[in-house]
């Protein structure tokens, strides 16, 4: 990627709406709106009656996936909710050569970061971004790939320099991706020795006598306990007395290059007070168990379990999930003792989710959701992350630390380019990506046909009648030519229906 689009870490981020000329955005809003009879704000499309098995399946299926396709409905369907669920949080068991096979051209994946070294930043963060997409659109283990997504905003490192760019690479592959279902104790204490969110929060800086408040804060605020979970700012500076010295190899130390590290010339041995918990006084030699010990504290913490499992709710769930969802959520961290395979159990209960409000995809689902309508190809990433630039959600790139927002209103601003990549990944296309609409189409003659297929492996047979109806239309006179099926497609990637999950 281009040095000019990558900001600075401390730079202002921009509302994806900025910059758009809201005359511009009007006029095509009206515009889209008219072609389909309905408004262009993307209303949530009315919910199908949960009571029917086969539609709340269709809805699992769309929240653990990145979108319905006809091989996750008929899996879904022949092994049932409860199974689906289990096929699906047992990830390793799912075969994934292909893609994995089709990731082995990216050189800079396996690389140690001494060997990071000898290539460009840009190839190294290039081939992340590259990897993410072709394991999040052609994976099969696609609610891993979902949970990976959740982990990479709530452990936000923006690769915003060569380094990080290296150092995050790294912590993608050997913290996030490892613990992504696997237990939230483990995937605190990966991060916690990270050397990406050692420097990016600056704890490579934080010494005795002079420590960094940064990452001690934001351990507590974003990754455990939540804003309002009841510490004080003497409890930011006792946490980063104890996390002084943690820091990592700089780029001279041959294999430990890149490499975490504990200087214990470096640590504050004094005693500590940590949420009312004491930390004796250690030897510079034993000092990393200070650290240690907070990650304990914290991960015990109450407010640890409530935070964690109002943000899984969120995600999972919708924007208004009741009180006594999330409690049951934050029972299951308690007594799993961290384990995420139960709290997502506890969080997708079927009544539950047939209760669960309609969410709006981020351009990083909604884009990886257009790569999977149809049999797709994937040579080249390139313009889809230019695409997702253009939409405000490029990988690993949010400068600040609490990560993409899972919000709906920060989200709504930018139609044109949700519009814009649906209606040009299929025709004319991007170079590097395939999309077989012949295959798709294939044995189909009347528009009636097309539009029915659509409806059902796109949607799940739920697209509304009047969306159902304008593709319909769009696709006559008989037979449709394949440019006409081909726009047809782009236009219910842009559909209402088609922006929600």
């Amino acid at each position: 990627m281009p040095s000019s689009l990558i900001e600075p870490r401390n730079a202002r981020r921009h509302h994806p709406a900025e910059g758009v000329s809201r005359r511009d955005l009007m006029a095509l809003a009206s515009g889209l709106a008219a072609f389909w009879g309905t408004s262009a704000h993307a209303a949530p499309p009315p919910e199908p009656a949960d009571a029917d098995p086969s539609s709340l399946l269709t809805k699992l299926v769309r929240r653990l996936t990145y979108g319905v396709t006809d091989e996750e409905l008929n899996l879904a369907r022949t092994l049932g909710y409860d199974a689906y669920l289990e096929y699906h949080l047992n990830y390793q068991a799912i075969s994934d050569t292909a893609v994995e096979t089709q990731l082995s051209a990216l050189t800079t994946l396996p690389m140690t970061y001494q060997a990071m070294l000898g290539v460009t930043g840009g190839q190294v963060y290039n081939e992340s971004v590259e990897a993410a997409i072709v394991r999040a659109a052609l994976s099969k283990r696609q609610f891993f790939e979902r949970m990976v997504e959740f982990w990479t905003d709530h452990l936000n490192v923006a690769a915003t320099d060569d380094r990080l760019r290296r150092l995050k690479a790294i912590d993608d592959r050997d913290v996030i991706r490892p613990h992504a279902l696997g237990n939230f104790r483990a995937l605190i204490d990966a991060s916690a020795h990270s050397p990406a969110m050692l420097d990016y929060l600056d704890n490579n800086l934080s010494t005795a006598g002079n420590p960094n408040e940064n990452y001690a804060r934001e351990l507590m605020e974003l990754h455990t306990m939540g804003v309002d979970g009841g510490y004080t700012q003497q409890d930011v500076i006792q946490v980063a007395r104890c996390f002084t010295g943690w820091q990592f190899w700089n780029d001279t130390q041959g294999a430990n290059s890149g490499t975490f590290r504990y200087n214990s010339n470096q640590h504050d041995t004094g005693q500590k007070v940590v949420l009312g918990h004491v930390i004796p006084a250690r030897s510079a030699t034993a000092g990393i168990q200070d650290g240690l010990d907070v990650l304990n504290i914290l991960l015990d913490h109450p407010s640890t379990a409530r935070y964690l499992a109002k943000k899984l709710c969120l995600w999972l769930l919708g924007y208004d999930v009741p009180q006594g969802v999330i409690d049951s959520v934050a029972a299951a961290y308690t007594s799993s003792n961290g384990d995420i395979k139960s709290m997502i159990r506890a969080a997708l209960k079927p009544n539950y989710l047939a209760a669960a409000s309609p969410k709006y995809k981020r351009p990083w689902h909604l884009f990886i959701n257009c790569l999977r309508v149809a049999p797709t190809t994937i040579t080249s990433t390139s313009n889809v992350r230019s695409q997702l630039v253009a939409a405000g959600m490029p990988r690993f790139l949010w400068s600040t630390p609490d990560g993409y927002p899972d919000d709906l209103d920060y989200w709504v601003g930018l139609i044109i380019a949700r519009w814009n990549f649906a209606a040009q990944l299929t025709n004319p296309g991007y170079a590097g990506i395939t999309v077989n609409t012949a295959g798709y189409f294939s044995g189909l003659s009347t528009a009636d046909q097309m539009a029915d297929k659509i409806n059902a492996s796109a949607f799940g047979g739920e697209l509304t009648q009047a969306e159902r109806d304008r593709i319909r239309t769009f696709l006559l006179p008989n037979t449709p030519t394949l440019t006409r099926q081909r726009e047809a497609l782009g236009l219910a990637m842009s559909c209402p229906t088609f922006q929600w999950h």
